[in-house]
């Protein structure tokens, strides 16, 4: 569906094995390329007010953007197979992870909640989320009151509330709802002097990576008070549109990053994909898409970086 555009000049990127296959290593301001973001500025003030907002009382009534996934199996989509519930990869609790968290905001029609993950950049300071998640599109706006808090875990706040200072979509999320585009970006403020990366760590970006590989994946369903842990492959579902099969991904993960060679120990990794998309994410909780990860998703992350 989307129109990609020319790069013009790559730096930053580095490559991990033979042909086309890059991995971004953050530092990234000399990438130029055709600018196709848009963005929202949040005053230091206005920061503020968000961390305020965001009481134990409504971090615990908000609600997942779009509404919860359907539980029970659908039907297969056209030119898939049947999926038995055998078949599926189960998720399982825990205890969360610093470098993801639930991202809570305003959309205009209540507070609601995603999930997002720090992401490496030069300014130390990005979160990668779903678009959906902090932009309307087509027809709507940005989100209001947006902060994050790592490692959320049944009202648990151990690294604080981090308030947005910037959200970052592309044009052609905002202006046409694009799924292939739906994902996007969040610059949050400092806490006590450091920037989250110094606080929680990170991981970097991976772009194409093509399908077949393992991910874990890591999210914030709407029918659990804690965050759910999956290790499951990818699968292609169109052109610029990657699956995945994994139960309990219920309404509130969104934005959930899909992480390529997961270290146990640092559980660190690099992100390869956020749930949404096709569908918002999915219709069905066992079943989730994420936009195809490639340079449109790298400039965009360089574009936020400038301007964090």
């Amino acid at each position: 569906m989307r129109v990609t555009y020319a790069v013009v000049a790559v730096t930053g990127v580095a490559a991990v094995t033979t042909g086309a296959v890059l991995v971004s290593q953050g530092h990234a301001r000399t990438h130029t390329v055709e600018d196709t973001s848009t963005d929202l500025r949040i005053g230091a003030t206005e920061a503020q007010d968000a961390e305020s907002y965001w009481t134990p009382q409504r971090l615990a009534s908000a609600t997942p953007v779009g509404g919860p996934k359907a539980a029970a199996p659908a039907g297969p989509q056209v030119g898939e197979r049947s999926v038995t519930a055998q078949a599926v990869p189960k998720s399982a609790a825990f205890g969360g992870i610093p470098t993801v968290g639930a991202v809570f905001f305003n959309n205009g029609k209540g507070n609601h909640y995603c999930t997002a993950s720090v992401v490496h950049s030069y300014s130390k300071s990005l979160l990668l989320t779903a678009a959906h998640c902090i932009h309307g599109g087509r027809g709507g706006g940005y989100s209001h009151n947006v902060a994050f808090v790592p490692k959320f875990d049944n009202g648990k706040r151990p690294y604080g509330i981090w308030s947005a200072k910037m959200l970052m979509v592309d044009k052609r999320w905002a202006s046409n709802s694009d799924p292939d585009l739906d994902y996007g970006f969040i610059a949050v403020y400092p806490r006590g002097g450091r920037k989250i990366e110094q606080v929680v760590g990170y991981n970097k970006l991976a772009i194409n990576q093509g399908v077949g590989n393992w991910v874990n994946i890591a999210g914030y369903p709407s029918r659990s008070n804690r965050p759910i842990f999956c290790k499951t492959k990818t699968a292609r579902q169109w052109k610029y549109q990657i699956r995945m099969d994994c139960t309990g991904f219920y309404g509130g993960t969104s934005g959930s990053p899909w992480l390529l060679w997961y270290n146990s120990k640092s559980h660190t990794g690099y992100v390869n994909g956020v749930v949404g998309g096709y569908q918002e994410g999915g219709s069905v909780s066992w079943r989730s898409y994420s936009p195809y990860f490639d340079k449109d998703v790298y400039n965009l992350r360089s574009a936020a970086d400038k301007r964090a």
